[in-house]
């Protein structure tokens, strides 16, 4: 038996990760790990501080889909080895195994729906939260997204 959700805009789970933030809106554990799906804003970054590829924190989720939805602001995104220039209602597809990653210099923060596919995903944005005392080492998320998504990650700064 299939259960409607409603999520009020005061509901969802809240967590930070780092400066950004984000919201869970729906949890793979409630879709019959369907998809996950989640709010998240991106500060903005200074542009001396994003130069290279590796401003993009590349990487790559083998056994998940990630989309976006760019609900506010401006984004620069990596796909593959293009990077392309996201505005306000763009939405990006990655299947399984796409190179990607972002960057915002935009000077504003950027508002995202992003969903995955299949859920779970997101389960590590609350375990690895910032907001948490103590707060959780950052290559555990780095750690169990590899281990349990097939994810592979670039250098970063």
């Amino acid at each position: 038996m299939t259960t409607s959700c409603l999520v009020r805009a005061d509901e969802g789970i809240s967590f930070e990760d780092g400066d950004d933030r984000g919201r869970i809106l729906v949890f793979g554990r409630d879709t019959g790990g369907q998809y996950g799906l989640m709010e998240y804003r991106v500060v903005s970054r200074a542009v001396e501080a994003t130069t290279g590829v590796e401003a993009y924190s590349p990487h790559r989720h083998n056994t998940i889909e990630e989309t976006f939805l760019v609900r506010r602001g401006r984004l620069r995104f990596l796909l593959g080895t293009e990077v392309i220039e996201l505005v306000e209602g763009d939405f990006v597809r990655v299947p399984p195994g796409a190179r990607h990653g972002y960057a915002n210099v935009s000077g504003q923060d950027v508002d995202l729906l992003v969903c995955f596919h299949p859920g779970g995903f997101e389960e590590l944005f609350l375990r690895y939260r910032s907001d948490q005392h103590p707060t959780p080492a950052p290559d555990g998320f780095v750690a169990e997204a590899t281990a349990n998504f097939a994810s592979e990650f670039e250098a970063t700064p």
